[in-house]
């Protein structure tokens, strides 16, 4: 098989706005455009006297709210730190000069087609054929906040969960570097220069944690045990300061236990979002079952590891049970709720589950 190595289009696509960005005078006094990144849709991390905000630009949607649209994006705010969520006068002042910017410059980008969900997710009932490319990354540790990285040695995911964050924001990066639309799950780009981008930033980045975890990826996909990214990325990190945090579905997380143990600091986590094989089948048809999962945390865990596991979003379940399976292998879990409900409320319908959706 031909697989393709193309490098990272992304800066291409969106250098006028990020140059416009970072012109003298473009954005109020003192702020400055301290990162961007768009693997999970487009998003700008702004600073100003230490204080943090983060302008993201999603696919066009005027049936979504939002503080503001364009031509091409719905633009939202996000505030760091800080529990009132309205804006002072400064940051309304940043966030209009950011999307004055973006209408000065968006009509260089290529027009974004309508992405129905339904379209991109898939059941594991159709094509089965992956679309692989090997992809020469510009960045590996992106900031989210001081003192906290995410890394994605891979984008796209194999496993393909129905109701994953994913879908509409990387199906809008793939439309912005005009790539033919694939259905979730059905693509991957593997990062192949991740692990020496990691060795490179760990020398020059404050420490502070790094989530590896499945947003837009899982790490421990299939794919992994033909290219070790992940393990290499972690190589990297046990060698630095940095606090790599590893979230995964896949039991093949067990392959790299030697190096774990190498690791103090690391956390090792494992999604668990219901007890229930049955719901895991109707929501990740593609995902390995609950058991094998709980069977890897343990092994984790008995491994003398620090273990977690994550039950967001929350599926059908017997909570009692849950909790029966992973209290003894894990030190904390996290619980959170499912979003985008609409978009999902038909496999509830098909679980026989409808009320899970209140």
């Amino acid at each position: 098989m031909s697989i393709a190595r193309v490098g990272s289009s992304a800066h291409g696509r969106l250098g006028a706005i990020l140059d416009a960005l970072q012109a003298p005078g473009a954005l109020p006094p003192l702020w400055t455009l301290r990162a961007w990144e768009a693997e999970q849709g487009i998003s700008l991390r702004f600073e100003r006297l230490g204080a943090m905000l983060e302008i993201d630009l999603e696919r066009l949607d005027p049936a979504r709210p939002a503080y503001a649209a364009t031509r091409a994006f719905n633009v939202y705010y996000s505030l760091f730190g800080r529990a009132r969520r309205d804006l002072e006068a400064h940051e309304r002042a940043l966030v209009d000069a950011v999307v004055a910017t973006v209408r000065a410059h968006e009509r260089a980008l290529p027009l974004f087609a309508d992405a129905p969900p339904e379209t991109l997710a898939t059941d594991g009932a159709r094509e089965k054929r992956v679309a692989l490319r090997e992809v020469t990354a510009e960045r590996a540790l992106i900031a989210e906040a001081p003192g906290m990285y995410y890394l994605n040695p891979y984008t796209g995911c194999i496993l393909g969960c129905t109701y994953c964050y994913g879908i509409g924001r990387t199906s809008f990066v793939r439309d912005l570097d005009e790539l033919p639309r694939a259905p979730w799950g059905r693509w991957i780009d593997v990062k192949v220069n991740a692990p020496e981008l990691v060795a490179r930033e760990v020398r020059s980045l404050a420490p502070g944690t790094v989530r590896m975890s499945p947003l837009v990826t899982d790490p421990y996909q299939p794919v992994e045990r033909r290219y070790r990214i992940t393990r290499r990325c972690l190589e990297a990190l046990r060698e630095s300061e940095f606090t790599p945090v590893v979230l995964t579905r896949s039991p093949l997380v067990t392959d790299d236990i030697a190096l774990f143990r190498t690791m103090p600091r690391l956390l090792i986590g494992m999604s668990v979002p219901t007890d229930d094989d049955a719901m895991r089948a109707v929501f990740e048809p593609n995902a390995p079952p609950i058991a094998a999962r709980v069977a890897a945390l343990a092994a984790l865990r008995a491994a003398g590891l620090r273990t977690f596991a994550v039950a967001h979003p929350m599926l059908p379940m017997d909570p009692a049970r849950l909790v029966d399976l992973l209290a003894p292998h894990v030190e904390v879990v996290r619980v959170g709720p499912m979003a985008e409900k609409p978009f999902i409320a038909h496999a509830y319908q098909r679980a026989g589950r409808a009320e899970c959706l209140t």
